[in-house]
């Protein structure tokens, strides 16, 4: 029943992320140009190429090109790593942004959510198996099992309800940091106030190679 309980509170967290939604993609591990910045300048570069291919170019010719690309490929990228750092730990995104109110104010709510879920949860519990009825640090493993065994599944369905309804919660509070802090992400790069890094390595010709 204890690894039940926990097992609920987790199975949330592998729910599939907010930034892969925001990018219209399926999940992936490696960087692609589904990206809306990558998308945007690709669609430039072959416009201004015309009946060109990529390997028609000189390294000359494509080193403009190049550098373009790296630079719309470190937008996505910076967006993609703030969503995905606020679904994590809400606020987190925000907080890399700049934007130190809404971090505080995602983070005090996902803390506010994990703490109430784990006080109702605790309360809605039978009576004897608290910590004020039962001695966790001296009893035996034996007597702590046999207590909680001692209950059917109808005792526990209002702590299980409790943990569910603040798992859902949670998530929601995840998804809505995440949404907002790839909305502030976008912004940040617009104005030129985010810290980009390069994604395309020295081997670059085949896209998607990164340090």
């Amino acid at each position: 029943m204890i690894a039940f309980c926990i097992a609920i509170g987790a199975g949330g967290l592998s729910a599939q992320p907010m930034w892969q939604k925001h990018m219209g993609e399926e999940p992936r591990s490696e960087l692609s140009l589904s990206g809306p910045y990558a998308k945007e300048e690709l669609s430039a570069i072959k416009a201004d190429l015309g009946d060109q291919e990529f390997g028609d170019l000189s390294i000359a010719r494509l080193s403009p090109y190049w550098a373009r690309l790296n630079l719309a490929l470190s937008k996505d990228q910076y967006l993609e790593e703030t969503s995905k750092m606020s679904f994590i730990i809400p606020g987190a995104g925000q907080f890399k942004n700049g934007d130190t109110s809404k971090g505080v104010g995602f983070l005090s709510l996902h803390l506010a959510v994990v703490t109430g879920t784990l006080t109702s949860f605790y309360f809605l519990l039978p009576s004897d198996l608290r910590f004020d009825r039962l001695d966790y640090f001296n009893a035996s493993f034996k007597d702590i099992n046999d207590t909680w065994e001692a209950h059917s599944l109808n005792d526990y369905l209002p702590s299980i309800g409790a943990m569910l309804a603040g798992t859902l919660i949670d998530l929601g509070v995840r998804f809505w940091a995440s949404q907002e802090a790839y909305s502030g992400a976008r912004a940040a790069v617009e104005s030129g106030k985010a810290e980009l890094k390069p994604v395309l390595g020295p081997g670059y010709l085949g896209f998607g190679l990164s340090f």
